[in-house]
């Protein structure tokens, strides 16, 4: 059975296909945009799942970051995404305010990145 879910755009929001209908995508991209999802789900917003998500205040803006916490909670959040084989790459750049990461990402449909600029 393909992956597939509802497509986003640039804004994270919903939108329509040239035919009118709420636009769908699948494979590959609809994987990796569940990765993107599951990456950006912040620990405890879910109402039925408080336990999930990304501790992103717990160990990045806090007085000393546990990158290495983080890395290993953005990893298990992708690795738990259906169609997920493998972590290829995880790349991570911290500055003074801002924190980067790329993910390279081998799925039952092929291979492709997550970031997350």
């Amino acid at each position: 059975m393909a992956a597939q879910t509802l497509a986003v755009n640039e804004q994270n929001d919903l939108y329509l296909d040239s035919a009118g209908n709420i636009a769908v995508i699948y494979d590959l991209a609809g994987t990796l945009q569940a990765c993107a999802h599951a990456t950006k789900t912040i620990l405890g917003e879910m109402l039925l799942a408080v336990n999930e998500g990304i501790p992103n205040f717990q160990t990045v803006w806090v007085g000393v970051p546990n990158l290495q916490q983080f890395e290993a909670s953005i990893r298990s959040a992708i690795l738990k995404v259906v169609g997920v084989v493998e972590i290829v790459s995880f790349i991570m750049e911290q500055n003074a305010e801002t924190l980067d990461y790329s993910v390279v990402i081998r799925t039952i449909y092929g291979t492709g990145s997550v970031t997350n600029g």
